[in-house]
């Protein structure tokens, strides 16, 4: 049974930067309260109070699944005072400084609801470092914790790639290139940067549950969800008016200018249907990186051309993204998309046309697959560990 309501983040209408302050937040007219009720009543927050819809948000993320929290005694790299525990200097000892040099830095992108600036990721970030003995940072679109959690929201995936892109080719760290990992939707920020930059390019893509083939559902509000331990968390009326306004954007509003421009959600919302390929081709983002839209445009394969190897992790559980294989870019079968079987990646139409360069990437060698046993963005440290060994540290 089709599973309908759009991801938690046709919440907010946008930031048109990063930097925006509280008396810039857009104001619903008339007309738009008409069309989008849910969507102004909440706006109206983000303008009384960004700060506590952004907790908010953060909370409600948390609880469903969509932000990853690490806590500090998960890394066994580190020691309780957060310096380098005795097994990492053994790795480190054995690595030898031959090996440390030739590692790339690693930029990190967060999911929905979360933000580079709070404790659990900035533990993860550490981490990654630790177990690269090598610099990795998290590029947020937001100076602050709020707006780099709204923004995550209300910045469209183009915005977002765009203030991505300037941190990173200002950064003297990341000039010769870096690996990169993304987590669940910020995975679609890192592939935004390869699709439209890639300059410096990215080496390496570990992609841990990223929305890579858009996603034509959200569980998460089906109706036996308004009564879960989340809804109580955060109270039945706020879960129920967030509900609402996902059921009311993925429904009726995501293939439309404003919800295009204003909510980072209703770009990767890839309705199977037939019906809409028409309205999904002609407004959505990732129709254009996809190169699924009415222009076709080269400069897409060029630039995921650049990029070495990619690794797309699926959780075999993941109830957060539908379907799942769209994490290894799968998609519902067109001719059947609720009933039918999921298509494997390469008999989908942008691999059997190569429309953004993935078939070119797998002739080539450069895509790997990878899955674990357990819910979105539910690995172990031990999964995350083996696979930035794997393909992040070099053999030698």
């Amino acid at each position: 049974m089709l599973r309908i309501c759009i991801f938690l983040s046709l919440i907010i209408l946008a930031l048109t930067d990063a930097t925006k302050s509280k008396s810039e937040y857009h104001e619903c007219k008339d007309e738009e309260r008409q069309k989008h009720p849910h969507l102004c009543n909440i706006l109206d927050r983000a303008i009384a109070d960004p700060i506590g819809l952004a907790n908010l948000l953060h909370k409600w993320s948390r609880n469903v699944g969509y932000a990853f929290d690490m806590r500090l005694d998960q890394s066994p790299f580190f020691n309780s005072d957060g310096g380098i525990s005795p097994k990492r200097q053994l790795l480190r000892a054995g690595g030898g400084a031959d090996k440390i040099d030739k590692i790339l830095p690693t930029v990190l992108a967060h999911g929905m609801g979360d933000s580079c600036f709070n404790s659990g990721f900035k533990q993860f970030t550490s981490h990654i470092s630790s177990l690269t003995s090598s610099h990795a940072e998290c590029i947020p679109t937001g100076t602050t914790q709020h707006t780099d959690t709204i923004n995550g929201f209300f910045l469209n995936m183009d915005a977002s790639v765009d203030v991505v892109a300037s941190q990173i080719q200002s950064n003297p760290l990341l000039k010769d290139g870096f690996n990169a990992i993304g987590l669940s939707q910020g995975n679609n920020v890192i592939r935004g940067y390869i699709a439209k930059y890639n300059d410096p390019p990215v080496h390496t893509f570990l992609s841990l549950n990223g929305v890579n083939g858009g996603t034509g559902a959200v569980p998460s509000c089906i109706p036996k969800s308004t009564s879960s331990s989340e809804t109580e968390s955060i109270g039945k009326y706020e879960s129920t008016s967030i509900c609402n306004l996902l059921m009311e954007v993925a429904s009726n509003r995501a293939y439309t200018t404003f919800a295009q421009t204003h909510s980072f959600q209703a770009n990767y919302w890839r309705d199977p249907r037939p019906q809409e390929k028409e309205a999904y081709a002609k407004y959505s983002q990732l129709a254009q990186w996809n190169n699924e839209g009415r222009v076709y445009n080269s400069t897409l394969n060029e630039n995921f051309a650049k990029t070495k190897k990619f690794v797309w992790v699926m959780a075999l559980y993941d109830t957060m993204i539908w379907p799942k294989e769209g994490e290894q870019w799968g998609t519902p079968d067109p001719l059947d998309p609720f009933e039918g079987d999921v298509l494997d990646r390469n008999e989908t139409e942008w691999y059997v046309k190569d429309l953004f360069g993935l078939r070119t990437a797998e002739e080539a060698g450069k895509n790997y697959y990878e899955v674990f046993d357990g819910p979105h963005l539910g690995f172990s440290m031990e999964d995350l560990d083996g696979w930035v060994k794997k393909y992040l540290i070099p053999e030698s």
